[in-house]
């Protein structure tokens, strides 16, 4: 799944391409793959230029004339940069002509949503997805995060994946995250200390720019999946040694989700 880093990789590597591009031409093969009515959607971008590209937690913006385009991949959806003939493949849903390429929407799971956003109401947009703090946010704070968790006796894995409290944050960099900051994802959020509150902080922003680093871990706008899986230390290393100590590493459902923690390294404690 497409998570902050893979969408801020995308937006990185459309934004030296992109911006200042006309799109010339929109095809959408499948309805509800957009949210606004299929010839509305089309009539909203055909012909606008690109002026920027954004992120939101894990959406994507492209800034229009008028309008921003929103782009949720939830499960599996990405883009693809191709020549502008480029045969349109089976899961190619919505496809953007520009000058000298094309960039395709393809999305296997059809979880993902496109949508155009009247660029006056776009707060209004993200008010009500109520999401939390970007991870380089100056207010991202320890006093923060204390004071949403104070309410929250339950286990902190669940927290860091809940979008209102720190956005962008998915499975496989909550593990890393909990791993790195010595915090058993068991551990009840609001039995977090100040302390381990601001290791929290200060190893989002690097298991961040970590993973930003290598591409993180899923294919990019070239087809290339990033590299970022090759230095996981605990996320899909079950049964395997810690680096840190040698002990196995553990896999459990926390919050219904696939987790993997060092059970020595990660000690519960409260």
């Amino acid at each position: 799944m497409p998570e902050l880093v893979e969408v801020e990789t995308t937006r990185r590597d459309l934004s030296k391409i992109i911006i200042g591009k006309k799109i010339n031409k929109v095809v959408v093969s499948l309805d509800k793959i957009v949210y606004n009515k299929k010839q509305n959607f089309i009539n909203d971008v055909t012909k606008k230029s690109i002026l920027d590209v954004k992120r939101r937690g894990k959406w994507l913006l492209f800034e229009l004339d008028d309008k921003y385009l929103v782009i949720h991949f939830r499960m599996e959806g990405r883009f693809y940069l191709l020549k502008k003939d480029a045969k349109i493949e089976k899961h190619d849903y919505v496809v953007f002509y520009f000058d000298d390429f094309s960039l395709h929407y393809n999305d296997p799971r059809l979880f993902g949503k496109l949508q155009t956003v009247d660029k006056d109401k776009i707060l209004e947009f993200f008010k009500d997805k109520n999401l939390g703090l970007e991870y380089d946010d100056k207010n991202l704070t320890a006093k923060y995060l204390k004071e949403k968790f104070k309410t929250h006796h339950t286990d902190i894995k669940k927290m860091l994946l809940d979008q209102s409290f720190i956005t962008g944050i998915g499975n496989i960099y909550a593990d890393e995250i909990l791993f790195e900051s010595k915090i058993n994802p068991k551990t009840y959020a609001d039995k977090i200390s100040t302390t381990k509150l601001k290791e929290i902080i200060s190893n989002t922003k690097n298991v961040f720019e970590r993973s930003l680093k290598y591409k993180g871990t899923y294919p990019n706008i070239d087809g290339r999946r990033g590299t970022f899986e090759e230095h996981l230390k605990v996320h899909k290393r079950e049964n395997m040694p810690c680096y840190e100590c040698g002990n196995i590493i553990k896999k459990e459902k926390v919050g219904g989700r696939g987790t993997y923690y060092c059970p020595h390294c990660q000690k519960k404690r409260g």
